[in-house]
């Protein structure tokens, strides 16, 4: 069973190489400011960061915005819907000697099951120099919010899980209180849930279901009757799980992601959570960060990450996100009150060893759906 832990703040680890900046040359500062000094004028020579990100345009386009303003450094994106396209696309580009991505934004999943046991990731540890990123006293959790040991994925979100999202005009506040009741006759043909075989939110719940609430045995008899009862509807498009239920075409979203409810409900979409005491975790979502183990601009690539850490960049990657930071610092204002974990209250974590029992379920979940659709 995957360890619960009472929430100081968010989540955290420890520690982790990627490609140094240049040396100090001007004394009379500290080293650390010699060393940003130098690191960022030769960013502004290389003049761009490349990014490959599951993040949304709305993210994308703050960050973008934001970051010119403050560096005059160029944030170039490549959008991905699945992990398993990031690093497709990543080793493509490797195989044929390209290191073109600097900096990848995804889930703790894809960086640590995915991508790490492919030998892509570097660590973000060495890219750390201010002393704002550094401070523990800046994160919710006392220290840098590193998911595994080697610092090779970082939580930039820290949200409380809420995993079933539903039309309002379909279904009643408080008629859902339970995962059992999405097995009643009437939301037959209603539901949508997030692919279970890959990597992802529908992937994170089954394992959780399995290992921290239920058991196997129990998690996959639920699947197996959503599919072949409940005319499950299996989607692996984020953003048209979630629009699908916003014009009604389904009444219930199993697994959706955060961004993907927080961004429709900003637009007054009908949209809410439903509350159930079996969502006790906290995850980054797709907000995470990873680095290559080589890097096209790796001096852009060192201001673009500590910037992003900052309470700066923190600010406006939650806000445009929609999901609390992991900055201690951040403000929550106009973040749904629902996800904000509350200090005190035990959580399972977004950590490596949490993350690597999900594998098994990758396949299992691909056999009940072949089975029973």
């Amino acid at each position: 069973m995957v360890a619960g832990f009472l929430l100081t703040a968010c989540q955290g680890a420890v520690t982790g190489g990627a490609t140094q900046p240049p040396q100090p040359t001007q004394p009379g500062q500290p080293d650390w400011q010699q060393k940003w000094d130098a690191t960022v004028a030769a960013a502004k020579k290389e003049g761009t960061v490349s990014i490959y990100a599951l993040w949304t345009p709305e993210v994308r386009n703050a960050l973008t915005q934001a970051f010119k303003e403050k560096y005059g450094i160029g944030l170039e994106f490549t959008p991905f819907s699945r992990g398993s396209d990031l690093l497709a696309k990543v080793q493509a580009e490797q195989r044929a000697g390209l290191y073109n991505a600097d900096v990848f934004g995804a889930g703790n999943p894809t960086l640590l099951t995915v991508m790490n046991p492919e030998n892509v990731l570097g660590s973000l540890k060495p890219m750390l120099i201010l002393p704002e990123v550094l401070d523990g006293k800046g994160w919710r959790a006392g220290q840098v919010p590193y998911t595994d040991d080697l610092g090779d994925a970082l939580s930039l979100i820290g949200v409380t899980v809420r995993t079933i999202a539903y039309n309002t005009e379909q279904v009643k506040k408080g008629d859902i209180t339970s995962y059992t009741d999405l097995l009643k006759p009437q939301y037959k043909g209603k539901i949508t849930m997030n692919d279970p075989s890959v990597t992802g939110a529908g992937n994170a719940v089954m394992s959780h279901l399995s290992d921290a609430v239920w058991d196997q045995a129990r998690a996959a008899d639920f699947l197996t009757r959503l599919i072949k009862d409940q005319q499950l509807s299996i989607e692996r498009d984020n953003r048209i799980q979630m629009e699908n239920v916003a014009r009604g075409k389904y009444a219930i979203a199993l697994a959706p992601l955060p961004d993907e409810v927080a961004r429709l409900k900003a637009l007054g979409a009908l949209v809410d959570y439903a509350i159930v005491p079996e969502d006790n975790r906290i995850t980054a979502g797709a907000g995470a960060i990873g680095v290559p183990s080589k890097l096209g601009h790796p001096n852009a690539a060192v201001v673009f990450v500590n910037w992003l850490l900052t309470k700066d960049g923190q600010t406006v990657f939650a806000k445009t996100w929609g999901n609390p930071s992991t900055r201690a610092d951040v403000s929550v204002e106009g973040i749904d009150p629902l996800l904000v974990p509350v200090p005190g209250q035990k959580y399972f974590a977004e950590a490596e060893s949490a993350l690597i029992s999900r594998g098994k379920w990758l396949e299992l979940a691909a056999k009940i759906m072949q089975q029973n659709q």
